[in-house]
């Protein structure tokens, strides 16, 4: 993954390579996950897809664009209540199973929208 700023309006963002052969349905989950009534639900904690991108020259890589995140512990929890918020957020799975969905945990970033705003 690497960061870039989009174009269209200044937005930081992340640029994540996917190789297709490797990964068929990640495309297909992310972009899932990012529309319809499922992207509003307040259970739905993953990260946005902005865009996918199609390299001409490689058929078998995408490049998903999407918000850049910064890492979970940036900047510090100060109070119990930020805990245990952001405990809740990690643990509500639930909607990845009510659709079928398992899933690789990566706990990792968050967003970093306002930090870099």
């Amino acid at each position: 993954m690497i960061d870039a700023t989009r174009l269209s309006d200044g937005m930081i963002v992340a640029l994540k390579r996917i190789n297709t052969d490797v990964h068929p349905c990640e495309r297909e989950i992310a972009q899932f996950f990012s529309s319809g009534d499922i992207a509003h639900d307040p259970r739905n904690h993953c990260i946005p897809i902005l865009e996918v991108l199609e390299p001409p020259d490689d058929s078998e890589i995408i490049i998903l664009v999407m918000p850049l995140l910064r890492p979970f512990y940036e900047p510090p929890f100060y109070t119990v209540g930020e805990v245990v918020d952001f405990l809740t957020q990690i643990f509500e799975v639930s909607i990845l199973h009510t659709v079928g969905v398992s899933f690789e945990s990566r706990i990792s970033r968050l967003s970093g929208v306002p930090f870099y705003a």
